[in-house]
């Protein structure tokens, strides 16, 4: 069950009840509840654990496959593919920028 990852989450983190509901944008009261079975964990709680704890992997917390933390290997690949998205970004920039650039010399020379 997720709440019962979601506790093992809590557990893990070191932080206090209090701490933590309120890192989850939750009262402790939802958190009480989460670890009596009274409550079952929304989406937005999820997603808030997974925004929170970016080192929890995501199948291990939905979908019960794999550890409950991401390997070495998926923070690098995380990181490698936010670094190729910046760099496109950064290329896509340049290009712009080079465009409007020569626009300004192609002004300026008609000026003369």
């Amino acid at each position: 069950m997720i709440e019962n990852k979601i506790i093992q989450v809590f557990t893990s983190s070191g932080m206090s009840r209090l701490e933590f509901a309120t890192k989850l944008n939750i009262s402790n009261a939802v958190l009480s509840h989460l670890a009596s079975g009274r409550n079952k964990a929304s989406l937005d709680l999820v997603i808030a654990v997974l925004t929170h704890f970016p080192k929890i992997n995501s199948e291990w917390l939905i979908l019960n496959k794999g550890e409950m933390y991401k390997s070495e290997i998926d923070d690098r690949e995380a990181l490698k593919s936010e670094l190729n998205r910046q760099i496109q970004a950064l290329i896509s920039t340049n290009q712009k920028m080079t465009g409007q650039l020569q626009s300004f010399v192609k002004a300026v020379e008609e000026l003369k």
